[in-house]
């Protein structure tokens, strides 16, 4: 059940990102005197989700590995983040986030500041459990 609640979290702040994003993306647009309309097809907000629940379907990938090494598991971190780019490259390409290569650059950075937003955001969030299980078990052993 853990790595469904790792998934549905991510998800959830992927897809938040991206509209964050996108948010911001127009409000520069806006300050720059560029035209801020947002002319989405229906598609946009779902394939936003998909997106964000196929990079957190790719955690799975990076949890769990126990016995394993420290250089071993930089490397799946590279080989994720770089993973993670095509995926959101891609559905952009294909949802049509993007036409040029402006737009990708755009998308990329996007990219970069969610990675760096939903790693910082899920340690913390594995933090603060480990905590409440330590405290628990801590007013247990007081109990006995």
């Amino acid at each position: 059940m853990k790595k469904w609640k790792i998934v549905f979290n991510q998800t959830l702040m992927i897809s938040t990102g991206i509209l964050f994003g996108l948010g911001v993306q127009k409000l520069i647009e806006w300050l720059c005197n560029k035209d801020t309309s947002i002319n989405w097809p229906w598609y946009i907000p779902l394939s936003i989700i998909l997106t964000g629940f196929l990079c957190a379907l790719a955690t799975l990938f990076l949890i769990d590995r126990e016995g394993e090494n420290v250089a071993s598991g930089k490397v799946r971190i590279v080989l994720h983040f770089i993973f993670l780019l095509i995926v959101v490259a891609g559905c952009g390409w294909l949802f049509g986030w993007y036409t040029d290569l402006t737009g990708f650059i755009v998308i990329a950075v996007m990219y970069v500041l969610i990675y760096a937003f939903v790693w910082i955001s899920s340690l913390w969030m594995a933090k603060t459990d480990e905590k409440k299980i330590n405290d628990a078990i801590r007013d247990i052993r007081d109990d006995e």
